[in-house]
């Protein structure tokens, strides 16, 4: 990743980060936990969802992270 990536990047997460802060001031600790709970759920299941339905890719037989050579 180049120099001008990683700005951008951090810049991302900061432009996340206040909006979140703008969004969530004034909750209680619990409403704080259970929204980040219900993200983390929603981001889990989204994970789980994409890897059943990815094509499978060939295992690295080498074990040093190259591709698997054809059978």
């Amino acid at each position: 990743m180049d120099a001008s990536q990683a700005i951008r990047a951090v810049e991302l997460v900061r432009r996340i980060r206040d909006e979140l802060a703008t969004e969530l001031v004034g909750r209680s600790r619990e409403q704080l936990l259970a929204f980040f709970r219900q993200a983390g759920d929603a981001a889990l299941a989204e994970a789980k969802a994409r890897r059943a339905h990815a094509p499978a890719e060939p295992t690295d037989r080498q074990g040093d992270g190259r591709p698997a050579r054809p059978a």
